[in-house]
């Protein structure tokens, strides 16, 4: 616990060291300073969008056998492919058929929360952090185009 703590104050440090860095980057400064920044604060950007996308679409991978059961079992009508697989889950789970459609389905209805959960526990840990590699993009990119 105190290592998470200890790396999220150091990656919050670094953050803001990128955010003043870029708001004193000035046109005068040398173009190759100016990309390896630039690359710096994108690289941290993005390191957060891939770990928030990687972990949506495996929530949403997880929530379709969900919508298709509850769309059954409510009567929601499905086109014709997708309906008569969710015909077939459906029964399957009612009748306890199969045990590897319930475990599936059980695993499916538990990853689902855990992994929206996963996707924005660092985003709300380094909202900071992530405001000061924002405001350097933004700063940034002023710098290029003035």
């Amino acid at each position: 616990m105190a290592a998470s703590s200890v790396s999220r104050e150091r990656y919050r440090a670094y953050a803001h060291y990128l955010r003043v860095s870029a708001n004193y980057v000035g046109t005068s400064v040398a173009p190759d300073r100016l990309e390896r920044l630039r690359a710096q604060v994108n690289l941290e950007r993005n390191k957060f969008l891939f770990w928030q996308v990687l972990w949506l679409l495996i929530a949403v991978t997880c929530l379709v056998p969900m919508l298709m059961l509850a769309a059954v079992e409510f009567g929601i009508p499905l086109p014709a492919s997708v309906g008569a697989r969710a015909e077939a889950l459906h029964f399957q789970l009612v009748a306890l058929e199969n045990p590897l459609v319930v475990a599936v389905t059980v695993l499916s209805a538990v990853t689902f929360p855990s992994a929206v959960a996963i996707a924005y526990a660092p985003i709300i840990a380094n909202a900071d952090a992530i405001g000061d590699l924002e405001n350097a993009n933004r700063a940034l990119k002023s710098v290029e185009k003035g």
